[in-house]
């Protein structure tokens, strides 16, 4: 009787902590300043390729460039979570 009650209870902390998931905050990273072309990304887009020192295109306004973490290929996202690379704005023309 006392194991099944110790089991239950177990099982009933495992499902709480998978339910109450901690949410990492995000970290940005302004190393990365320029573009190998000058044009906007589509929504859900490569922004940024992993080991690279240039942004493939820029994010539109209301969107980042994430990614899951630094060593990773970030994509235009309007989830502000995970590893954000800040973009600088376009040259003007």
């Amino acid at each position: 009787m006392f194991r099944k009650s110790l089991q239950a209870c177990a099982l009933l902390v495992i499902i709480v902590l998978v339910e109450n998931r901690v949410i990492v905050p995000r970290s940005t990273d302004s190393s990365v300043r320029g573009y190998l072309t000058e044009r906007i990304c589509w929504w859900n887009e490569v922004c940024k390729e992993e080991f690279q020192s240039q942004f493939k295109c820029k994010c539109p306004e209301w969107s980042f460039c994430r990614a899951p973490g630094r060593y990773y290929n970030a994509f235009c996202s309007m989830t502000a979570t995970g590893y954000i690379w800040t973009q600088p704005g376009l040259r003007a023309t």
